[in-house]
């Protein structure tokens, strides 16, 4: 109905959703990925360029020596060609002493002398205000002292290393930005394609005429699979409920028939009748007509609210023992004619998994029926304890139902014997109420010639679908 059509609000896009995700996911694995390149391009860059420097540092320190008191050098020009264009190189040359022997005067790196031992030392140091990075050699010179080391210090500026290191960063980076964004275009494809057997279901569904209930038939892919199902499960159930529906209205209006045309042609002949004697007969079948047409509507009353109640499965704890009672105090308050009455029940509650409406519906009619169609002296009922069950006996010293009758007087709407009306439904609803309780109904002729009427429950009974 229209009114139920707009409760359901259409929210966000399951698509958008796992698009946007896929995104998001795409982007902060670029970030990431891009964030690990340019650290790496900036270690390789350094790695790369200090191995140069080292290099040089190398050169000019094997063309360092000692002679006649003093430390020479010769520079070769290789060494600072190495270090390539677009950089200042520097250099100092020092004597065991610290004296500039060669070089930028205005350079003064400050000297590890105690780690000279350790070779080619990379320090990054200032020249006139620019960063720059060094290479510190010390050459072993023979000549006593604290410090017997010539020191050769190279240093170059960082405009090459850090050009070629954003030269690498930027290339990822278009790398990374095009392939995430060719990743994102397959995954909104795919994506769209995985999505398509919900379309299926949506066009099966829509497709289908209000009157068919039958079974989704569609082959699926396992994620959806127990979406189908659950699909397929609630159409069977409320297949169940309207085939309820209709058996009720059904049974309704073929039950009803036959007494209301009677009610009508009673009421008829009533007006027809020229005496008040003939008259007042008339009137006696009428009020009996209605009485039995109330009793007949309240029966089919009953037996709908029991099938009902059996698919709502209305569950809770119920003490078996207080429901008799309570049911026996009710049905014997409206009655004029009492027999001998007897109640046996156990001393510690009876708990079964129940619903005490239809329980009780089903309690009352075995009652009625006892009252009304036996029990002249006696009605005796018993509850008791069994191996995981509880079985409560109505025991009447009528003449009780014909064996051969049991399995008829089950089903709704049997033909009914002798002056009895109704519609047959009290044991009827008390089969129904038993079936969804996980019990029984039986009936037995006892040694003594009485009848009963036993309900069998599974201790903690539920109901079943």
């Amino acid at each position: 109905m229209p009114g139920n059509v707009a409760q359901v609000v259409a929210g966000r896009s399951l698509y958008t959703r796992l698009v946007t995700r896929v995104g998001s996911v795409l982007a902060l694995s670029a970030a990431v990925l891009l964030i690990g390149i340019w650290i790496s391009t900036q270690l390789a860059a350094r790695e790369a360029y200090d191995r140069i420097l080292s290099g040089s540092a190398l050169q000019i320190a094997e063309n360092t020596w000692y002679d006649n008191g003093a430390v020479n050098v010769d520079v070769p020009l290789a060494a600072l060609s190495m270090l390539g264009t677009g950089d200042h190189a520097i250099y100092v040359v020092f004597d065991p002493q610290g004296r500039l022997i060669a070089g930028d005067g205005e350079f003064r790196p400050v000297i590890p002398w105690d780690e000279l031992a350790d070779g080619p030392l990379l320090r990054d140091g200032d020249y006139l205000g620019t960063a720059v990075r060094m290479a510190i050699i010390g050459r072993r010179m023979p000549v006593a002292g604290p410090h017997p080391w010539a020191v050769i210090v190279l240093a170059q500026t960082n405009n090459a290393r850090m050009s070629f290191a954003q030269s690498l960063g930027w290339r990822a980076l278009v790398v990374i930005v095009v392939m995430s964004v060719l990743t994102l275009v397959a995954s909104m494809f795919t994506l769209y394609q995985a999505l398509a057997p919900l379309k299926r279901i949506e066009e099966a569904i829509r497709e289908r005429d209000l009157n068919d209930l039958s079974p989704l038939t569609l082959a699926v892919p396992a994620e959806t699979h127990a979406l189908v199902s659950a699909i397929n499960a609630f159409m069977q159930r409320l297949a169940v409920h309207r085939a309820t529906m209709r058996r009720v209205i059904g049974d309704a209006a073929h039950q009803l028939r036959t007494p209301v045309t009677a009610l009508i042609s009673q009421m008829e002949l009533l007006q027809s009748q020229p005496s008040d004697t003939l008259r007042q007969r008339h009137l006696e079948q009428l009020r009996e007509r209605s009485r039995q047409l109330g009793a007949l509507v309240n029966q089919l009353i009953n037996h709908a609210m029991v099938q009902h109640r059996s698919d709502s499965r209305l569950l809770q704890q119920v003490n078996l023992g207080e429901l008799v009672r309570s049911q026996m105090t009710e049905v014997l308050s409206n009655r004029d004619r009492t027999p001998d009455l007897a109640l046996d029940l156990p001393p510690e509650p009876c708990l079964v998994q129940a619903d005490p409406v239809s329980l009780a519906e089903a309690i009352k009619n075995i009652l009625n029926n006892a009252l009304e169609y036996g029990a002249p002296n006696l009605l005796h009922v018993a509850l008791e304890r069994g191996d995981g069950r509880y079985v409560l006996r109505f025991i009447d010293d009528g003449p009780g139902i014909a064996a051969s009758q049991w399995d008829r007087l089950r089903k709704p709407f049997s033909p009914r014997d002798g002056a009895r009306m109704g519609a047959s439904l009290g044991l009827a609803i008390v089969e129904e109420v038993m079936r969804a309780h996980g019990g029984s109904l039986s009936f037995a002729q006892t040694p003594d010639a009485c009848f009963a009427v036993c309900l069998e429950f599974p201790a903690g009974a539920s109901m079943t679908a």
